[in-house]
């Protein structure tokens, strides 16, 4: 695990970089893509989980704290959706450097698939393949369950703006829509949906417990494979 420094100088990113541990042909390499507010705190040790796994597999991996969370530069209440979307943007082209690979593969969970979704949508030749892990299909249903101190009433309403099923079109031939927690919305997608009976890797209760989702990470690395 190698702690780096990515962005610019003015949005600069925290992240951590976990090199492939045997070479596979040609370099592949993945960014991972994480929830916000407290859903990112519950489900840390999780992505750490994932990043390792995918390494052990082949993959150079990279995960990082948006602008304003975590160790990156920038208050809290300047972290947005927008900037987040282009935080991944500054990430996928650090990976790319590292990593000597043209594309790279997006995982994001909860809120981070919805941001995986947007900057995918405007980056495709540099987007192998697309994992959305228990996204958000409903802003509105979602920025309903926040409490009222967690965002600010303007990234709230960026929350509320996002609509899965109106996303859907633009994802990339290789994708993958994986839940852990399955909820009627889903049936609005029109796309197949892979249950996977796992923790869910954000709830409280759960994480606490120290229960990992080990299915869901192994479907991952193998769907990847």
């Amino acid at each position: 695990m190698n702690p780096l420094f990515i962005g610019t100088t003015e949005r600069r990113l925290f992240g951590l970089y976990e090199p492939a541990a045997a070479s596979r042909g040609k370099p592949r390499a993945a960014v991972l893509c994480y929830p916000w507010g407290m859903e990112y705190i519950y489900a840390h040790r999780t992505m750490r989980q994932l990043a390792a796994k995918l390494a052990a597999a082949g993959f150079h991996t990279l995960r990082f704290d948006y602008f304003g969370t975590g160790d990156s530069s920038g208050e809290s209440e300047q972290a947005d959706l927008v900037g987040s979307n282009s935080d991944v943007g500054a990430a996928m082209e650090a990976l790319r450097d590292i990593a000597g690979t043209p594309r790279v593969v997006l995982i994001g969970l909860r809120v981070g698939a919805n941001i995986a979704v947007e900057v995918a949508s405007q980056h495709e030749s540099e987007v192998e393949a697309l994992v959305l892990w228990d996204p958000i299909v409903s802003g509105e249903e979602y920025a309903d369950s926040l409490a009222n101190s967690e965002v600010s009433e303007r990234v709230r309403r960026q929350i509320r703006a996002l609509d899965l099923p109106s996303r859907l079109p633009s994802l990339p031939q290789r994708s993958m829509i994986l839940v852990t927690q399955r909820l009627p919305s889903h049936d609005q997608l029109g796309l197949p949906v892979e249950f996977v009976t796992a923790a869910c890797p954000w709830v409280e209760e759960i994480t606490m417990s120290g229960a990992l989702p080990v299915p869901a990470i192994n479907r991952i690395e193998a769907w990847l494979r």
